[in-house]
């Protein structure tokens, strides 16, 4: 399926592309006969590896390990296939190409599947035409009635004012995108010259990001995996330290070209947008699946949430606003009957106040969840909500307020 398409497998050597190698493919079959002919007719199309499973096998596997270029999964005996595919996109690389084969001919499913982005459904017994036409169409991406590729989910995190612990915030979710929800995950920050998301995780940002975004035209895929660095096998960075006597002027279109190029090969790209002044920062929120609100509780503080949560909900973009109380506990805050006057209800998250862990966390240049149970816990939350996962919705700041 072009479903969760990912075209992001382990690069070709240089042989193989003399070769003309189609991408690697990877399958779960859990019948002996399927496993027999897949064996047979795909070594001869494309490098492959078989193994004895269903979606639920690879699903497992793959939140381990590299996505392939092309997957293709059993649906046979799952009793809800739509939900096994939604959890198989959540640890594919979005560009991945997957095939479904399954016991059911229906033509419902294969619609639905479709839809959400499957390159093809066979169902049981495979022929070996069908088999290797939907191998040469998945693996050409071909296919005439081709749906589109699978984006990721954009989030953009946008402080009510500075200090308030917007990147912060947005490091944290990225780290825990990656390892809590496996997903491959881009943490890019619009600040070119004083941005420090990448100065958080103790990385040295490539000198690429300036040129992608005043030449976007020029830039491709190598040159976007080029211009990353790697946070772990499944988090990397965009940012740049460029000279602050520079006026940089990041037009929008550039940026949401950029992050376009991101999201067709990231399951999630979390953008830090500042306090969102820019042009380029007011787009991303604008095409941003999740808008991320955070802010705290003091007096300047809630003004400025107040403000810009009004002004958030009444633009033209779609996407879900999320807000988080950050630094909660912390000195000089409003009590929480004037919180709740102020706002009306409670924000969706809260973040504690737990400025020794992050300092450490900071020193050595990972994440404080690594170090601190409470700021883990409410992490957990937010992240769990931006991936769209099942969590405990009583979050601190219902209990403060309840006590």
């Amino acid at each position: 399926m072009s479903l969760l398409a990912t075209l992001l497998g382990d690069a070709p050597s240089s042989a193989d592309a003399a070769r003309g190698a189609g991408p690697r493919l990877l399958a779960y079959v859990a019948d002996a006969a399927s496993a027999a002919l897949l064996n047979s007719a795909a070594p001869s199309l494309l490098p492959c590896e078989v193994r004895t499973g269903d979606i639920r096998s690879a699903v497992r596997d793959l939140a381990r390990q590299r996505s392939p270029d092309l997957l293709l999964v059993d649906l046979s005996g799952v009793a809800d296939p739509l939900a096994a595919m939604e959890a198989l996109a959540g640890v594919c690389d979005p560009s991945v190409r997957v095939i479904a084969v399954g016991d059911s001919n229906d033509i419902g499913l294969y619609r639905d599947l479709r839809r959400i982005g499957v390159t093809d459904y066979l169902f049981k017994p495979l022929s070996r035409d069908l088999l290797e036409g939907a191998l040469r169409a998945a693996g050409a991406g071909a296919a005439a009635d081709e749906a589109p590729g699978r984006l990721g989910k954009l989030v953009a995190v946008v402080g009510a004012r500075g200090g308030v612990g917007t990147t912060t915030v947005a490091v944290h979710l990225g780290c825990w995108l990656a390892d809590g929800a496996r997903g491959r995950t881009a943490l890019v920050d619009l600040d070119l010259q004083n941005g420090t998301v990448a100065l958080a995780l103790n990385l040295r940002p490539e000198p690429a990001l300036r040129e992608a975004v005043e030449a976007p035209d020029r830039v491709d895929d190598v040159f976007m995996e080029r211009a990353m660095v790697a946070a772990s096998d499944r988090l990397s960075v965009l940012a740049a330290e460029e000279p602050v006597e520079d006026v940089i002027d990041i037009a929008p279109t550039a940026a949401l070209s950029v992050l376009n190029r991101l999201q067709a090969r990231h399951n999630y790209v979390v953008v830090d947008a500042g306090r969102a002044q820019g042009g380029a920062a007011r787009a991303t929120l604008e095409a941003a699946s999740i808008v991320v609100l955070v802010g705290d509780a003091s007096v300047a503080g809630l003004r400025d949430l107040v403000r810009l949560r009004a002004a958030i909900a009444r633009r033209s973009g779609g996407g879900r606003l999320v807000t988080v109380l950050n630094r909660r506990g912390a000195p000089g805050e409003l009590p929480a009957a004037d919180l709740m006057r102020t706002l009306g209800e409670p924000p969706e998250h809260a973040l504690p106040y737990r400025p020794v862990p992050l300092a450490v966390a900071a020193g050595v240049g990972e994440p404080a969840f690594r170090h601190c149970r409470r700021f883990r816990e409410a992490m957990e939350r937010l992240g769990a909500d931006v991936a769209g996962q099942p969590a405990a919705q009583d979050g601190l700041f219902r209990r403060w307020v309840r006590r």
